[in-house]
């Protein structure tokens, strides 16, 4: 059974009747995504506390009063009344995001294929840009000075042809040099032996020019000691 709003009032305080009344269908069709989710973060929470506060409860009971189902009229229904309450609460926040998360991935897969078609629009094809001629890079200012300049210098010196042709027909031919022989190869003539008289005399060695002298000091020498005895006679 579904509880409805004056049901509601009677179990609830104040906070929680304004969020069972937010997931009434009149109410959760105002509320965005994120105030969905958290609104569903708080009806969870309340239902588990009377879950878990019921089941105490009635262990508790059963043991006071040795009942098999733990309750005696009245006992511990309010807090199970309230655990089913924010139950459905929880359950009609959760269908509602299920809706608004489902209508708001249907716009965003409508949208892709027009946004893909303005995108195709705008940007050329890649088969048109293959087709398009590749635009040479403008050069740099520097680079097309240099180039004006070089033009420039060709444009002023001859062609490498017309100087050709003007040196062939100012300058005659220059008369072709004959072959020079090669001079033969004078073979030395053996000169014919020199005679023994002919020959100049060579340097005396220093030894011999010593005893030489040695030989001619012994025989003044000895000429002057003859004189000697001989005038002594």
């Amino acid at each position: 059974m579904a509880y409805n709003r004056a049901q509601a009032q009677k179990l609830c305080n104040e906070s929680e009747l304004q969020l069972v009344v937010a997931s009434m269908a009149d109410e959760v069709t105002k509320l965005t995504a994120a105030q969905l989710r958290s609104k569903i973060t708080r009806a969870r929470t309340l239902r588990d506390k009377n879950a878990d506060l019921f089941r105490r409860q009635t262990t508790a009971t059963r043991s006071a009063t040795s009942a098999k189902r733990g309750n005696t009229g009245v006992a511990n229904q309010r807090t199970e009344q309230k655990s089913r309450l924010f139950d459905e609460t929880l359950k009609r926040f959760e269908a509602r995001l299920a809706k608004v998360e489902a209508a708001a991935a249907k716009a965003g897969s409508a949208s892709k294929p027009a946004a893909k078609a303005a995108v195709a629009r705008k940007s050329p094809t890649k088969a048109a840009v293959a087709r398009a001629p590749a635009q040479p890079a403008a050069p740099k200012k520097s680079v097309a000075r240099k180039a004006a300049a070089k033009a420039a210098v060709r444009a002023e010196k001859p062609a490498p042809v017309a100087k050709k042709a003007a040196a062939k027909t100012a300058a005659p031919k220059a008369a072709v040099k004959a072959p020079v022989a090669k001079k033969a190869a004078v073979k030395p003539v053996a000169k014919a032996p020199v005679a023994r008289s002919q020959r100049p005399a060579t340097a005396v060695s220093k030894v011999v020019s010593v005893r030489g002298k040695n030989i001619g000091a012994h025989a003044r020498s000895a000429n002057a000691k003859g004189q000697a005895k001989r005038a002594g006679r």
